[in-house]
């Protein structure tokens, strides 16, 4: 049996001790050393070269996104474990990367150890992490999403998005320069992602970007986008809408 290496980034002990008594669980898996400093850590890891890492978001001398940019090429699989801090949590889902949010359980360690264990041969998503550094540090701009499908990984800034339509479950998007991105994953999932950064749900089958609105059609009962997206409105949702456009002006 292969034997993997995981490198802890941890300066919280208890954090520490937990998961390496978890880790003693897995016959293969050897913890062969750990740090509670960024830059320590990066040293180390570049002369153990372990297959994968468990790294805690922000530590007392830095944070993931001073972190990493210490690496040249990021070789080894990455367990992000985090506190709560909202703005972070928006950055790992937009950038479609997992993370443990503290205190974690046995159980969400587990699994995402599992998951590595399964991953570990395939290579690392480099704009995933390249996005998830940018929203990270640029917590107070326009976020960056990653919307994959089968064959590509688009990273997109979420001003750039127009609408996002349902397709059974696939979401297609529509951008403002005109470009169309199939997703595999159901509206409903980007819906909970992107509600608190002006977007809305007009209809079932319709998610808007609220900044692209030009005008409501009252007895068609649809807005217009762009001055040329005609999206329909759901009886359920006019009332909040025109509350919003009322708000405008």
């Amino acid at each position: 049996m292969q034997t993997i290496s995981c490198f802890i980034v941890e300066d919280d002990p208890q954090a520490f001790s937990f998961a390496s008594s978890i880790i003693k669980n897995y016959k293969n898996i050897a913890v062969i050393g750990n740090s509670n400093s960024i830059n320590d850590a990066a040293e180390v890891i570049k002369k153990l070269k372990p297959d994968f890492i468990i790294l805690d978001v922000f530590l007392t001398d830095g944070n993931a996104f001073e972190f990493l940019p210490l690496f040249k090429t990021i070789d080894f699989k990455i367990i992000f474990t985090t506190s709560y801090a909202k703005y972070a949590i928006d950055a790992f889902k937009f950038s479609a990367i997992d993370y443990l949010l503290k205190p974690y359980d046995e159980k969400e360690l587990t699994t995402a150890i599992d998951k590595v264990l399964t991953d570990i041969s395939k290579t690392n998503h480099e704009s995933q992490l390249s996005t998830l550094m940018y929203n990270l540090s640029h917590k107070d701009q326009s976020k960056k999403i990653v919307l994959k499908n089968a064959d590509t990984i688009h990273v997109v800034d979420i001003k750039d998005i127009l609408f996002a339509k349902s397709d059974n479950n696939y979401t297609s998007f529509l951008l403002t320069n005109n470009k169309s991105i199939l997703v595999s994953k159901p509206l409903k999932s980007f819906d909970e992602k992107l509600s608190n950064h002006n977007f809305f749900r007009v209809h079932q089958s319709y998610l808007i970007n609220l900044n692209y609105i030009s005008s409501y059609d009252k007895r068609n009962e649809e807005v217009l986008l762009n001055e040329k997206h005609a999206i329909p409105v759901a009886q359920s949702r006019k009332k909040s809408l025109l509350t919003y456009i009322d708000e405008l002006f």
